[in-house]
């Protein structure tokens, strides 16, 4: 009889002994960011690509840190003058110009009914790559050239380690130097200029 019983709770302890197995390997996760992109295929992931002015931020009405910003440029996407909205990592520079690829969120976000309305239920777009598509611009002294009026100008801070430039877009300090968290500064209006030049359509 023992025998027997044995036989009718195998099938049983196998296939919970199987299901505990499966259930430990879907807990794998594999992390894909931040990846490493070509420029020019970050532009092609993004839903929208813009220089935009940060006008206000709000880290207490949502789950997530809401930035509102108006573009000045736009590259793909969006429209001179819009309000654009996105998220989520912090220290985003208030009054601060930054050159964003976004991907649109595919819902919308409301307030937490705790707080305050914020900007009410909004659509927004997210920086991805761990926010490495955040890029801030600022008037640096790191460039090439004899004198100040060379060495000075204004840039985009681009992580190099995890976004890869054409070669006709020096970067400042050059790769062969570490920098803080890879990233480095190259001259704005050039970076703009490719910008331009991807927004193009291909013939």
């Amino acid at each position: 009889m023992t025998a027997a019983v044995r036989l009718l709770l195998l099938p049983t302890v196998v296939t919970i002994f199987g299901q505990l197995i499966w259930a430990q390997e879907s807990r794998d996760v594999t992390i894909k960011e931040p990846g490493i992109y070509e420029l020019a295929e970050l532009f092609k992931q993004a839903d929208t690509v813009a220089l935009v002015k940060v006008i206000a931020g709000d880290t207490e009405a949502y789950d997530v840190a809401i930035y509102k910003s108006e573009v000045s440029k736009s590259f793909k996407g969006a429209a001179v003058g819009q309000t654009i909205y996105f998220g989520p990592y912090v220290g985003e520079r208030l009054g601060w110009e930054y050159i964003l690829f976004l991907r649109s969120a595919p819902k919308t976000i409301t307030p937490k009914p705790t707080s305050s309305a914020g900007y009410g239920i909004i659509h927004y777009s997210e920086t991805f790559n761990e926010g490495y598509t955040s890029m801030e611009t600022s008037y640096e002294c790191v460039f090439d050239g004899k004198d100040t009026a060379h060495k000075c100008d204004y840039g985009v801070r681009v992580c190099t380690d995890y976004i890869r430039l054409p070669k006709s877009l020096p970067p400042f300090p050059p790769l062969t130097e570490d920098t803080p968290f890879g990233c480095r500064w190259v001259r704005k209006a050039l970076f703009m200029s490719l910008l331009d030049t991807l927004a193009k359509p291909r013939k």
